[in-house]
């Protein structure tokens, strides 16, 4: 996967090689996915210090959109575009939000479809579990 950022620097999954990742596939016009972002905002505070990283891939809208709803829901971790959807099949993505986790070797441990409380306790154990 290599995707751009919005300020078009490309990211790969090798930029996060050696952390747990958790990759969030969103778009802006998706109630559920709006509304996971600050769990996932919060479950990326929570592990400040430690490698761990989330990467939320925008699915078919512009930065200058993203950067709109952006401002109502700031976020600190990474988004990038995958403008073409191109990614999202890659990864068979179905539906918005899915998510998978990632561990330190790059491989796929989890995934899930639809919004979650990244924040919640048993999901923070799911997590801390991935070494």
């Amino acid at each position: 996967m290599k995707l751009a950022d919005a300020d078009g620097r490309e990211r790969s999954l090798a930029d996060w090689r050696g952390k747990t990742v958790v990759v969030n596939f969103w778009a802006t016009w998706c109630e559920p996915c709006r509304d996971e972002m600050p769990s996932l905002e919060r479950l990326k505070v929570r592990f400040a210090g430690k490698p761990f990283d989330v990467v939320a891939v925008n699915v078919g809208e512009s930065p200058e959109r993203v950067a709109r709803f952006t401002r109502d829901v700031p976020v600190t971790f990474p988004i990038i575009y995958d403008k073409d959807s191109s990614t999202a099949k890659a990864w068979k993505v179905r539906g918005y939000p899915t998510s998978y986790v990632l561990g330190p070797d790059g491989r796929i441990r989890y995934y899930f479809v639809g919004d979650l409380d990244w924040s919640s306790d048993e999901v923070v154990r799911v997590i801390e579990s991935v070494r």
